[in-house]
């Protein structure tokens, strides 16, 4: 009697979820063309920021070495919300589901 209680219950279970299955369809978070578009967002983020860099000083005779390079603040904040801008761009590219 007991096996037939759990053989009744799988049967409905899997009568009950079978439509569900079948209705459901795969999709991608992301396509291609997504991708490519973040990709390009990054990449110029990086030329962006690579730019604010203000190079240290040169090494007087004395010196063997040169100070560390710094960044611009306001320059690499600017890079970022121009990235967050684009990537938000980008995100309206993918389908919605």
């Amino acid at each position: 009697m007991r096996g037939f209680v759990i053989l009744l219950a799988a049967t409905a279970i899997a009568a009950a979820a079978q439509p569900v299955f079948a209705e459901q369809k795969i999709r991608l978070a992301q396509t291609s063309t997504v991708t490519n578009c973040l990709m390009l967002c990054n990449a110029q983020a990086a030329n962006c920021q690579t730019a604010c860099l203000v190079p240290g000083t040169v090494p007087t005779a004395a010196a063997t070495a040169t100070s560390n390079a710094t960044a611009s603040t306001t320059c690499l904040l600017t890079c970022n919300s121009v990235q967050l801008t684009c990537q938000t761009n980008c995100a309206r590219l993918s389908p919605s589901p």
